[in-house]
Parts: structure tokens; sequence; C-alpha cells
């Protein structure tokens, strides 16, 4: 039993290092590819813009904060965002625009890409650990029973010997 338990679970120990490693290196390089197509994106795309808040709305997930500024091609334009923050008529509150509107976020930074990689990386290998993981406690709980089982079997065989005069 304990040589049989030894083996599968040696086993499974060199078929979680063997497929551990791919399986985290694809999902990280997923990530990280698509991590870094957005920084350059939102790079491209969005700037800093000198606003103005002209209206606040109090709504239940935060404020609707409308905000007013002038582009640098001279035109005026106007944008709403959610916000937890604190905001006043007049205020000239950090927003970056782009093509999705207007917002408190800047762009993408490269440090939660790299935050995103490896939280992937160790959802990869907690998740790849899982099935031999499962397996070895299911093997190990069958061994047991038969071990415990044995055991019985032989204190029972121990108590039926005659022991004395």
């Amino acid at each position: 039993m304990d040589r049989a338990q030894m083996f599968y679970g040696l086993l499974l120990l060199m078929i979680f290092i063997a497929v551990t490693p791919p399986i985290s290196i694809r999902a990280v390089q997923a990530v990280h590819h698509s991590g870094v197509k957005a920084e350059r994106y939102e790079a491209a795309t969005r700037h800093r813009v000198d606003a103005t808040v002209v209206n606040i709305e109090r709504r239940h997930t935060g404020r609707e904060v409308t905000v007013t500024w002038i582009a640098s091609d001279g035109t005026l334009h106007s944008g709403r965002y959610t916000s937890w923050r604190g905001a006043s008529l007049g205020d000239r509150p950090a927003v970056w625009a782009g093509p999705g509107g207007v917002g408190e976020d800047p762009p993408r930074p490269h440090a939660r890409t790299i935050g995103d990689c490896v939280a992937t990386a160790v959802t990869a290998v907690a998740a790849t650990g899982l099935v031999p993981g499962g397996v070895y406690l299911l093997l190990r709980r069958r061994l047991d029973k038969r071990r415990y089982r044995m055991w019985d079997e032989a204190w029972a065989g121990f108590d039926r010997r005659r022991i004395g005069p």
C-alpha cells in the first residue's frame, strides 16, 4: 500500500511538473500581449485635459460628474463620468479624454500589465495543480481505508491467538 501510494504520488507530481510550465507560460504570454496592446492603444488615444466641473448628480453608485474642456484645436467638449471622489462645481479635476469618453483613470501603466501576468501565473499553477492534487487525495483516502481494514484484520487475528498457559 505504502509503495503504491508513493509511486502514484510521484507519478502525479511528475505530471504536474511537466504540464504546469507550458500552460502557465502560454497563459502569461497571452495576458502580457493583451496588456501591452492595451497600454499602447490607451497611450496613443487618451490624453489629459484641463476640465471644469459644470454639473454633479448624486447616484447610488457614486457621483455623475459633468465636465467641459477646450481641446487643442479650440473646440469646446463635454463629457460625463462616475466618481466616488468629492467634487464641487468649478473644480478642475485631472481627467483623461479618449474615444471611449472621459474619466479619472490615466492610460494603463505597465505595472498593471505585470501585476496581471503575476496573477495569471499564480492562478494557472493553482488550477493546474487541482486535478493531480484531487486525484492524489482520492487515492490516499482509498489506500488509507484499505490500510485500516488490513490493520483491523491483523488485530483481530492477534486477538484469536491464545496467550498464556
